[in-house]
């Protein structure tokens, strides 16, 4: 095996390992958002019921417009 040979080996093991922490951490972070938000949203319906405005509650938490 010559240098060369084992370096691109080598190479290619690492960038294989540094994808897939990259895609894990990826994934973790948009989970942490989606987490975030859905958190956020149940908060204001939250309010918004407690202010009497059950159907603005119940659109923002089905993700449907209102129409008046």
């Amino acid at each position: 095996m010559t240098v060369a040979t084992l370096t691109n080996t080598t190479w290619d093991y690492t960038c294989k390992i540094c994808s897939v922490i990259r895609n894990a951490l990826l994934v973790g972070f948009l989970a942490v958002v989606s987490m975030g938000e859905s958190a956020g949203r149940a908060r204001a319906a939250r309010e918004l019921h407690r202010m009497g405005m059950v159907e603005e509650a119940k659109a923002l938490m089905l993700g449907k417009d209102i129409t008046e």
